[in-house]
């Protein structure tokens, strides 16, 4: 009976864990619309990693910010250029894996980005972990589809192959399925 006992403390641990970290990550996305920047840096850890893939916008090249002093400029830079439009960011296919030791979780999920004038989307990949009692993204990668925004009429609708740029080429985080000692 002990032994159960504790199994189901387990499970249930990473079940409020992978729920903490779908709130993190949804902060994130609510934060991000509602032009609240320091509660949107609020959600990064001190030392955090931002990644932007093929960022400036179709310069191939691949963006790197280290720490909150950094990852701010860019997130004000993004709501200073979007001033006379809003964005409404939607996610899809969240997928969370809370290690065992309940202290770290990986992030995958798509994400659709839409303003009155244009439609992109991509896909975010990332960590997360408990730090002082809230979980806070430690790494976020984003892969976007940048097709969408491209007016030249020769231009495919998606400019890049499925999952590139991604981490994993566009597969979720394997989820560790809890498996009872018995």
């Amino acid at each position: 009976m002990h032994d159960e006992l504790a199994e189901l403390r387990e499970r249930i641990s990473r079940i409020e864990a992978r729920e903490a970290c779908i709130s993190t990550f949804n902060e994130y996305l609510y934060f991000m619309d509602g032009e609240y920047l320091d509660d949107l840096i609020g959600v990064f850890a001190e030392d955090a990693e931002l990644q932007i893939m093929n960022y400036p916008i179709g310069s191939g090249e691949n963006s790197e910010y280290k720490g909150r002093k950094d990852i701010r400029p860019i997130y004000a830079a993004f709501h200073d250029s979007h001033s006379d439009r809003k964005t409404r960011h939607h996610s899809a296919n969240i997928t969370i894996n809370v290690h065992p030791d309940c202290k770290t979780a990986d992030l995958s999920a798509y994400f659709i980005t839409a303003t009155a004038y244009d439609l992109n989307g991509g896909m975010y990949e990332g960590t997360l972990k408990l730090i002082e009692g809230k979980w806070l993204i430690t790494h976020l990668r984003i892969s976007v589809t940048w097709g969408w925004l491209v007016p030249h009429e020769d231009q495919p609708f998606l400019d890049n192959d499925f999952g590139e740029g991604t981490l994993r080429k566009g597969r979720p985080v394997p989820y560790e399925q809890y498996n009872p000692k018995n």
